[in-house]
């Protein structure tokens, strides 16, 4: 029967002319599943006339097995609809597709133990640099991946920054959820800011001002700083850079970490945290935080989108919340106002036995159609590669989105001043930058934190 409702809501949209967010819009209202509505798009699409086939795979892989490897989706109709769609393709295929998601942290040390065993996944996700750390590891995919970039208007610079290897490309990118402050108006104007949508603390210093009210008012900030591959990093670097420091200079060997700015900066965070911040932050993953946004327990995180998704969700959000939300681009400190672009990306494990089957689906599920019927599932929450999809209404239409499509402007790759290469790779990896913070707010010395994170990079940048 939801096949069939599908099916008339397609009729419907010709007829009628319905825009594919307006199809979406009116699934919504008919309560139908958006996955099965956008794969069924996506199909329809491919079926049309002069429709480019995307990803058939060969005749002789019939019965071959196809696993992927990737992170938990914070969007749960984008992980349904990736694996329907993964499946469908295989279906049609021959091919058995299977997609193991996992927590986020835990990625790269199932990729690590996958390239030391010689077995595993067959293709795998990866976050911004980590292409640096394992394309000996990786099919080569550069002929794919540039001719899906110059089909869809060329890959945006942060994008070939961060998930190529210099230039060169190993991985399909797929674009990365940005992050901005999602916040309560009410507690902030409680807190004694008037129209916090256009009088969102400016500076860190502002910032932690206002949270000392609402703390007081049992509704603190809320950051994670533990080891976890979103918030703690978007959070830690972009804060470095705004007081002056960088892990490495321009010529990519000197380390700029140990400053006099940032060692005031950090003091000034260290009792930030005291006066605005959940104490149990320390321990916080990328989760947490979304689940005390919506559980009413703190007045603002930085994340990506999913909590507004999260909270609009007409059977298990929470309007009330939705309605008072809004989000906000980070604030600036003396150096400036910066955050952390990185693209994700899939590549193909070498040991893979399954090497042509990969190719195929990749090839297929970046193809126009079904790329942006994903993106569009999502509401916005990943941010495109290229500029084909920028303006897609997911991104245009709600004016409490529009942050996150603003980290493009003021956004630096991890290692910068350097390059983003197997280095800052590294660093990000055993989340140096994120432990000074850490450890600077556990010991309450700022500037002891930042010395022996100093010595920490200085030892791999000089390698």
């Amino acid at each position: 029967m939801s096949d069939e409702r599908v099916t008339e809501l397609l009729r419907e949209a010709k007829a009628l002319r319905y825009s594919r967010r307006g199809i979406l819009k009116r699934a919504a209202a008919l309560g139908l599943s958006a996955p099965a509505v956008s794969a069924a798009l996506a199909a329809s699409a491919a079926a049309a006339p002069g429709a480019r086939n995307f990803g058939k795979a060969p005749a002789h892989l019939q019965g071959t097995k196809l696993n992927i490897l990737a992170g938990t989706y914070f969007v749960p109709a984008g992980q349904e609809h990736y694996t329907q769609r993964a499946q469908a393709w295989g279906a049609e295929n021959g091919v058995e597709v299977t997609v193991d998601y996992i927590n986020w942290p835990d990625i790269q040390a199932r990729i690590g133990s996958a390239v030391s065993g010689g077995a595993g996944p067959d293709i795998v996700e990866m976050r911004d640099t980590w292409p640096y750390l394992y394309y000996k590891n990786l099919v080569d995919l550069n002929d794919l991946a540039i001719r899906i970039g110059q089909e869809r208007g060329g890959y945006f610079d942060w994008v070939t920054n961060t998930a190529s290897v210099d230039g060169h490309w190993y991985s399909i990118p797929v674009g990365l959820s940005s992050a901005a402050y999602a916040y309560r108006t009410s507690y902030f104007e409680q807190a004694g800011v008037t129209d916090p949508a256009t009088n969102f603390p400016k500076t860190w210093e502002e910032l932690f001002a206002v949270g000392k009210n609402l703390k007081a008012m049992g509704k603190p900030i809320g950051q994670a700083l533990g080891h976890s591959l979103g918030d703690p990093p978007n959070f830690c670097y972009s804060y470095m850079w705004s007081y002056g420091a960088m892990e490495v200079m321009e010529d990519g060997k000197t380390v700029a970490f140990h400053t006099d700015q940032f060692v005031d900066g950090m003091t000034k965070f260290v009792q930030g945290w005291k006066d605005a911040f959940d104490d149990t932050g320390l321990a916080w993953d990328d989760t947490v935080n979304n689940r005390a946004f919506l559980s009413d327990q703190i007045s603002a995180t930085i994340n990506g989108s999913s909590i507004y998704i999260a909270a609009q969700d007409p059977e298990d959000g929470n309007p009330d919340i939705a309605a008072d939300m809004n989000h906000a681009g980070f604030p600036a400190g003396p150096a400036g106002r910066f955050n952390i672009l990185g693209s994700w990306s899939y590549g193909i494990l070498s040991y893979s036995p399954n090497q042509e089957a990969a190719r195929a689906f990749l090839e297929w599920w970046s193809s126009p159609a079904e790329y942006q019927a994903w993106l569009e599932v999502q509401q916005g929450y990943i941010i495109p590669p290229v500029p084909q999809f920028a303006e897609l209404p997911i991104y245009t239409e709600d004016p409490k989105l529009a942050p996150y499509l603003e980290v493009v402007e003021y956004g630096r790759n991890k290692g910068f001043a350097g390059p983003a290469n197997q280095k800052s790779a590294t660093v990000s990896s055993q989340y140096i930058i994120v432990d000074t913070f850490a450890n600077a707010v556990q010991s309450g010395d700022a500037e002891g934190a930042i010395r022996r994170a100093a010595q920490q990079l200085e030892r791999i940048y000089s390698r």
